[in-house]
């Protein structure tokens, strides 16, 4: 089935790269965790080192679960089959790879079955048959056809 793009958020790449940078970061604190216990028990390094180094671990581990927690609910893309029964959005997943869901357009609430505000920052994309809620910019976003985009979430 062929989809048109409806509405695209360039900065979707950024969200990536910071994704993926949080992930590095954390990998690599919690890697040093080991040693400078092991150190910290051979007396080699002192307690505020070994506190200091367990203190940015767990930081960098709250960061990125909170980091994640929003970068996946941000829609990079969202296209519209050409018969307009189904849509795909496309959004992040925790590793920073893409993932596409698909859903029946009748599925889709309008922005005005929202409650967002037009002029809002984040837009929720809500659907009737999951408590699933992903988020889309208009004022950093792209409309690439209006006419579609109304199709799916009612006039702007």
């Amino acid at each position: 089935e062929e989809f048109k793009l409806v509405y695209r958020f360039p900065g979707i790449k950024y969200c990536r790269v910071l994704s993926r940078l949080k992930l590095l970061q954390t990998a690599t604190t919690l890697v040093m965790l080991p040693p400078i216990s092991y150190l910290y028990l051979q007396d080699q390094v002192s307690q505020n080192v070994l506190l200091y180094t367990t203190g940015v671990a767990l930081f960098a581990g709250a960061m990125l679960y909170g980091m994640s927690y929003f970068f996946r609910r941000i829609i990079g893309f969202i296209y519209l089959s050409e018969n307009s029964h189904t849509v795909k959005v496309a959004h992040l997943t925790f590793w920073g790879r893409r993932n596409d869901i698909y859903c029946p357009l009748e599925t889709v609430m309008t922005l005005d079955e929202v409650g967002d505000s037009k002029g809002e920052l984040l837009l929720q994309f809500k659907r009737y048959n999951t408590t699933d809620i992903l988020y889309f910019t208009i004022r950093f976003g792209q409309i690439v056809d209006r006419q579609k985009f109304a199709q799916i979430f009612g006039e702007i």
